[in-house]
């Protein structure tokens, strides 16, 4: 090899060497950065607008704390929960997951097609029930209304006046496919636990005035429930809470601000749950009441915070069942918090105000209550409309196992069979029974 090579060669090797030594440093340099960045106090937020919680606080210096090391684990979970920039991670995040079509909103499908809701239904599995043709949309009071309230359709969200509204529209399959995940679960539970399904219809066909909803193409709602009823097997308990909403529908049972049923109309749908488990229903006075004005839900959040909706915000009225009872749940993370099964959420960002129910929406909940008077235990498979029905089935119950489906992993049989749980509700809004992402994890833990 020439002289005039090897130098050639030995010029490159060092400039090699030296280029990785600057990104090395450089490396180093931005690691260092983001270390001191994270632990700077005011970059650190208090509160997630996308989870609608608060985070975890830094926790409180004692000498026992710091003895039995819980400091130094609250310090811990205090640092992985508060990082800088966060919310932003969280909300990319987020955006991922609802383009894949599976998200906290179970409204929406704007650009989905409404079908012709079929009189009889396909029979999926052994002899359908009754179709239900006690459903009745002619229930309840007159809405009065505005005869010049503006109409306006803002994009996922109909809003009439000062309330929004979700349009529904029916998926045959969609619909064949969730009575077929709960005939399978049932099938599978059977002989070991009593199954029970409560559809929850949105406030479109309940609380919005006869004239008005007219007028809106969207698909009947009594229909859809009676379909969907008509297709689940003699193994499946259906629960009619449809009739109860339109018989109060003149009441404070939906949300204006917000896709949620309020407390009271999930406390008409526990009425209808006692009246089929044959027990006696408790009233509101055996509750501790809970108020929480302020509440601007997703509707508002989705419509750009409309100056309609935000002038016009929600109050959250919540019951806890009174005696002696505890609530755990495990986050998405896989960490263990005690909580209560309604927390105190005055003070909290407006738009959180409804994970005052069971500390909102976590993968699995565990609420014992040992004032009940009995040692029977129920499992309540849910999305968050399930939130606000909880702390009155709790009351009923010395175990109560809570399962978001969107988030759990596991068997929902060997569950049951694992914990010796007498009872299950599967408890769905009805748009989730044309949302496939929702049907498909509903059905992975279904087996």
């Amino acid at each position: 090899m020439s002289k005039r090579k090897k130098l050639k060669k030995t010029y490159r090797k060092k400039e090699n060497k030296k280029i990785r030594r600057l990104q090395f440093t450089a490396f180093m340099i931005v690691l260092a950065v983001g270390f001191v960045v994270s632990l700077l106090l005011p970059l650190r937020p208090k509160f997630s607008e996308s989870e609608k919680r608060e985070l975890t606080p830094f926790p409180k210096f004692t000498i026992k704390t710091l003895c039995d090391g819980s400091f130094f684990d609250g310090i811990s979970l205090w640092y992985s929960d508060t990082f800088p920039f966060r919310e932003a991670l969280v909300s990319a995040n987020s955006k991922l997951q609802s383009m894949r079509g599976f998200g906290d909103r179970l409204y929406g499908l704007s650009d989905q097609k409404a079908e012709e809701i079929p009189d009889a239904p396909v029979i999926l599995t052994e002899p359908a029930q009754d179709p239900f043709e006690s459903i009745d949309d002619t229930l309840g009071g007159e809405i009065s209304i505005d005869d010049n309230a503006l109409v306006q359709n803002l994009g996922n969200v109909l809003l009439v006046g000062d309330a929004g509204y979700e349009v529904y529209n029916f998926n045959q399959n969609l619909a064949n496919q969730y009575a077929a995940v709960i005939n399978r679960a049932a099938k599978n539970l059977d002989g070991a636990a009593q199954v029970y399904d409560m559809l929850v219809p949105t406030s479109i066909d309940i609380t919005l005035a006869d004239k008005q909803r007219a007028k809106i193409n969207s698909s009947s709602q009594a229909d859809a429930i009676r379909y969907i009823y008509a297709c689940l097997n003699d193994q499946v308990h259906s629960i009619n809470v449809y009739n109860t909403l339109r018989a109060h529908r003149t009441e404070y049972v939906y949300f204006r601000t917000d896709h949620h049923w309020t407390a009271l109309g999930a406390f008409y749908a526990y009425e209808q749950f006692c009246k089929a488990l044959q027990l006696p229903a408790k009233t509101l006075n055996d509750f501790t009441e809970h108020q929480f004005p302020g509440f601007k839900g997703s509707f508002y959040t989705d419509t750009k915070k409309n100056a309609k909706l935000g002038d016009h915000p929600d109050t959250i009225y919540a019951y806890a069942p009174k005696g002696e009872t505890t609530l755990t749940y495990h986050t998405k993370s896989g960490k263990t918090m005690d909580w209560h099964i309604i927390s105190d959420v005055s003070g909290w960002n407006p738009t959180a105000l409804y994970s005052t129910f069971i500390g909102g929406d976590n993968p699995y909940t565990y609420i014992t209550n040992a004032s009940c008077g009995n040692k029977k235990s129920c499992l309540v498979v849910k999305e968050s409309f399930g939130n606000a029905l909880v702390p009155f089935i709790a009351a009923e119950f010395a175990e109560v196992h809570v399962i978001d489906y969107r988030y759990w992993n596991g068997s929902v049989s060997q569950f049951v069979k694992e914990k010796s749980v007498d009872c299950v509700l599967f408890v769905n809004n009805l748009s989730a029974t044309r949302n496939a992402s929702l049907i498909k994890a509903l059905s992975n833990i279904s087996i």
